[in-house]
C-alpha cells in the first residue's frame, strides 16, 4: 500500500486528481467559449461602415472594432453627442501606457450614461467638448491613479467638459437632474472637468 500517492484510482482506472484536473479544463474551456459567444453577439453584429469624424488613423491602430463602437454609439440617436466626442479618449496614453476600447460585452454599459448627458447637454444648451475620460483599461487606469473599483472600468462613467460652462454648472446640473429621478449614480465635481455615472446608487464627492 502506497500512503503517499496523491493520485488515487476509482474503479474505472482513472485517477481522481487526474479526474478533477480534466473536469477543470472542461470547465475553463466552457467559461471561453461563453465567454467569447458573449462578446461575438455584443460586437459583431454592428456595422463596420465608416462613421463621419471617425480618423481612419484609429481604424488602423486598433481595427474594425472602431467602427463597430462608433455605429453602435451613433445608433443611440443623440442629439448632442457625436461617436468621435466618446471614442476620443481611448486613444490617450499615459507614458507608455496606451488606452483601449472596451471589451465588447462592456458596450452597452455606457448608453445610460451618454443619455443623461446628451439630456444635461440639452438643458444648459451647450456642447460637450470630446470627453476627458470613459471606459479605462485596468493597465491605463492604474496608469492615471484612478481608483480600483472606478465606474471607467465598466464602461459605465464618463469625465466631461462643456464648452463655456463651469465644472461647478455641469455638476450642479448633473445633481439636479438626479434629485429630479433621471438617473442614479454618482457625480464628481474636478476643477476642470465633471464625473458623471450610472451606477445605480447616489455618490457625490
Amino acid at each position: 500500500m502506497d500512503d503517499d500517492n496523491d493520485n488515487f484510482m476509482d474503479d474505472e482506472g482513472m485517477g481522481l486528481v487526474g479526474r478533477r484536473r480534466f473536469l477543470g479544463w472542461i470547465s475553463a474551456a466552457a467559461c471561453t467559449a461563453v465567454f467569447s459567444v458573449r462578446e461575438a453577439k455584443a460586437g459583431l453584429f454592428y456595422s463596420t461602415r465608416s462613421v463621419k469624424g471617425i480618423p481612419q488613423s484609429w481604424v488602423d491602430a486598433k481595427g474594425l472594432d472602431v467602427l463597430r463602437y462608433a455605429n453602435y454609439i451613433k445608433g443611440l440617436r443623440l442629439k448632442n453627442i457625436s461617436p468621435y466626442t466618446v471614442l476620443f479618449p481611448h486613444f490617450k496614453k499615459r507614458g507608455r501606457m496606451r488606452n483601449s476600447l472596451p471589451p465588447r460585452y462592456m458596450w452597452r454599459n455606457i448608453a445610460r450614461t451618454l443619455r443623461v448627458l446628451d439630456a444635461m447637454a440639452s438643458r444648459m444648451r451647450a456642447v460637450p467638448k470630446p470627453l476627458v475620460s470613459v471606459y479605462r483599461s485596468p493597465t491605463y487606469n492604474r496608469a492615471v491613479r484612478g481608483k480600483s473599483q472606478s465606474q471607467h472600468l465598466v464602461n459605465k462613467a464618463v469625465d466631461v467638459q462643456f464648452k463655456g460652462v463651469s465644472a461647478y454648472t455641469v455638476s450642479s446640473v448633473a445633481r439636479r437632474m438626479r434629485a429630479e429621478g433621471k438617473f442614479k449614480g454618482g457625480v464628481g465635481r474636478y476643477r476642470s472637468f465633471t464625473h458623471v455615472d450610472t451606477r445605480g446608487v447616489n455618490v457625490d464627492w
